[in-house]
C-alpha cells in the first residue's frame, strides 16, 4: 500500500509539472533550404539548382561527394594557378564566399538548357548540359552572369545516396564561365 501511495504520488508530480505532457513541436530550421534526399542523379541536380538559388552553402556541401574533381575552361586554366588540386574543398570556400557576398539578392538561378544525360554504369550518371547561372552579387569587377557547358559526373556512394563527383566546365565563345566566377571568389 505504501509502494502504491508513492507511486500515486510520484505520478501527479510528473503530471503536474508538465514532464509527461504534450508540447508544442519546434519550428524548422529556418535556413535549411529546399533539399530532398538525393535518392536518384535527377535529384542532385535539382538540390544544386536550388541550394543556387537559395545561396545555401550547406546543402550545396551536402550534393558533392567527399572525392570531388573540378577541371575549369581552358582559358581559366591557362590564366589562374589556383586549380591544382582544385576540389570540394575550394569549392565550398568559392561558394561560401559567394554565398555571402550575395546574400539578401534575389533572382538567384542556374539554368541547366539542352540536357543529355547517359547512364555510364549502375552508380554512375553523366550530365552533359548549357548553363546559364546568375548570382547577384555586390562585386562590379566579376560578372553577375556566367555560361558554358558543363558535364557532372554523379555517381552513388555506398549509403545510396547519390551526390556530384567529377565536373568539367567548357566555355561557350568569349562569354564569362563558371571557372572564372570560381577563380574571382576563391582569391
Amino acid at each position: 500500500m505504501r509502494r502504491l501511495s508513492v507511486l500515486l504520488m510520484l505520478a501527479f508530480t510528473l503530471a503536474a509539472c508538465g514532464l509527461l505532457s504534450a508540447r508544442d513541436p519546434e519550428p524548422p530550421l529556418a535556413d535549411a533550404g529546399t533539399f530532398a534526399q538525393p535518392d536518384t542523379p535527377e535529384q542532385v541536380i535539382a538540390n544544386l539548382q536550388a541550394a543556387v538559388s537559395e545561396l545555401n552553402t550547406l546543402n550545396y556541401r551536402r550534393s558533392l561527394a567527399d572525392d570531388l574533381t573540378f577541371a575549369p575552361t581552358a582559358t581559366a586554366l591557362d590564366r589562374e594557378p589556383i586549380w591544382t588540386g582544385w576540389g570540394r574543398t575550394e569549392e565550398e570556400q568559392y561558394f561560401g564566399t559567394l554565398a555571402a557576398d550575395a546574400r539578401q539578392t534575389t533572382g538567384n538561378r542556374l539554368e541547366l538548357n539542352d540536357r543529355t544525360f547517359s547512364i555510364l554504369a549502375d552508380d554512375r550518371y553523366l550530365l552533359d548540359a548549357t548553363y546559364v547561372l546568375t548570382v547577384n552579387h555586390r562585386r562590379t569587377d566579376v560578372p553577375k552572369t556566367v555560361q558554358g557547358r558543363l558535364q557532372w559526373i554523379i555517381t552513388r556512394g555506398g549509403d545510396g545516396l547519390w551526390r556530384l563527383r567529377e565536373w568539367t566546365d567548357q566555355e561557350l565563345g568569349a562569354n564569362p564561365s563558371w571557372s572564372d566566377l570560381k577563380a574571382a571568389f576563391l582569391q
